[in-house]
Order: C-alpha cells, then structure tokens, then sequence
C-alpha cells in the first residue's frame, strides 16, 4: 500500500503543485506522511458530513479539490469552522490532500473534463490554462444550450445574459471569468460558460453584448471526484476508492 508522501507526490508528477495560483493552497495539507493509505474517499469539499463519512467507512486519506487551509491560521481550536474540520481530521488519523488551481489548469484538468461534457469535441486552453475555448458540433439556441448545461452538469440553479444562436464557446470552472475573457468573448462571438459572477462582471457582459451562462461552483467542478477517482485507481492498486455521497451541491433547488 502506498504511503500519504507516494500519493502525494504522484499528484505532484501529473498535476504539477506549482502549477497553482500564488494564493492557493495545494499537496499533503494534513496527516502523517508515512501514513499507509488504504482508503480514500474524494469529494469536492471537507465538511464535517464528509469526514463523518470517510470515519464510517474507514477511510485513511480525503482528497479533495478545494484546500481545507486556504487562509493562515493562527490557531486550531474548535472555536472556529476550520479548526473544527482540523481537529476532526487529526483525531481521527485521516490524512488530506488537496489539488485545486494546479488541476484546474492541468492537462486533463478540470477546465478539460468542463470542456468535453459541454460537448466539445476539440479546444484550446485559454487565460493560462483556467479557460478553454471551443465550437459546439453543431450551432444551438441559447435556450437549448442553457437547458444542456443545466442538464448536464445536473444542477438548478442557473443564471443567464443574452439570447441568440450558439456556436463558439469559452468555458472556465469556478469562479473562472475575468475582464480579458468578457472582451475576447465579445471579439469571437463566444457564450462564456462560468460559476460565480460577480455583478460588475455580468454588468460588463450585458453592456458589451456578451452571452453569459452562470452554472453554480459545484456544478461547473463536481466531475473532479470522477476523474481523480479513475486516476487512482489506476495508480494505485489494491487502493479502496469512493466518491463521496456527502458533499452535494449546497443550493436549494430552485
């Protein structure tokens, strides 16, 4: 069985750890390194949920794809959210890693997964590698292009600008969308496809003419416990491997 360090730098060999944005934090964030890692469970985020279920199930290791530190802490106390997550990790023996903006960008990433099941069947990566761009098979509507998404990705809540035909596509998971994406998505004609807009963003869009489509985060990222999923266990065999039934989209249906 591989040991907390093995798996960790494996992630490191194929989702490059300095690949990640400045702010992040990614890798072997906490346990032993030498822990003997038998089960994983994956999951897009760490909440108490999950980690109940990785103790039920008896799992050494939680990867998942937003860090459980992200900000400095000074302190691991049960008096805070994260400290509590912390704490219940550490007693627990449960080790965590974490693979965020360096997956994202990554070759088969999530900006790659996000591309394929909106249907493209070829892209370039664009915005260093946190946005890809492609043509759609054949030209939709908006609305039936907005019904595919939410189809797709499985989720309820959806927000959208612009209407017409659709064509070319800029797709980036998470909070993706910047200023320079608005503005070559207005030169090529793209509908941007992202989560998490902010308002002077749909502002910039709607005044431009730019199609927005706005899916929620854990829509535009859950095939993240998918793809690491498979890429375990063909890496690391005699591994255990579940994806956790826990963390969920955490919106209301609309």
């Amino acid at each position: 069985m591989p040991t907390a360090a093995e798996i960790a730098k494996t992630f490191d060999e194929y989702f490059p750890y300095q690949g990640a944005c400045s702010y992040d934090n990614v890798g072997l964030l906490v346990g032993r390194e030498d822990a003997v890692i038998k089960k994983v469970l994956v999951t897009l985020d760490v909440t108490m949920a999950v980690i109940e279920e990785a103790k039920e199930m008896g799992a050494d290791m939680i990867v998942s794809h937003h860090p459980i530190i992200f900000r400095e802490q000074k302190s691991v106390t049960d008096g805070a959210y994260t400290g509590m997550l912390l704490l219940s990790l550490i007693e627990n023996g449960i080790v965590c890693i974490a693979l965020h903006t360096n997956y994202d960008r990554a070759e088969e990433g999530n900006n790659d997964a996000l591309a394929r099941l909106l249907g493209a069947r070829e892209y370039v990566k664009t915005e260093e590698g946190f946005a890809t761009e492609f043509d759609l098979p054949e030209e939709a509507t908006f609305a039936a292009f907005a019904n595919m998404i939410k189809n797709t990705l499985g989720d309820t809540v959806l927000r959208t600008v612009g209407g017409g035909k659709v064509k070319k596509v800029i797709a980036s998971c998470g909070a993706g969308i910047s200023e320079s994406m608005i503005l070559r998505a207005k030169e090529t004609g793209a509908v941007i496809v992202t989560a998490d807009v902010k308002h002077n963003y749909a502002v910039m869009a709607r005044d431009l003419g730019v199609r927005l489509v706005e899916t929620t985060h854990y829509a535009s990222e859950w095939a993240f416990t998918r793809e690491i999923a498979r890429f375990m266990r063909a890496k690391f065999e005699g591994v255990t491997l579940e994806i956790s039934k826990k963390n969920i989209n955490p919106y209301d249906p609309s």
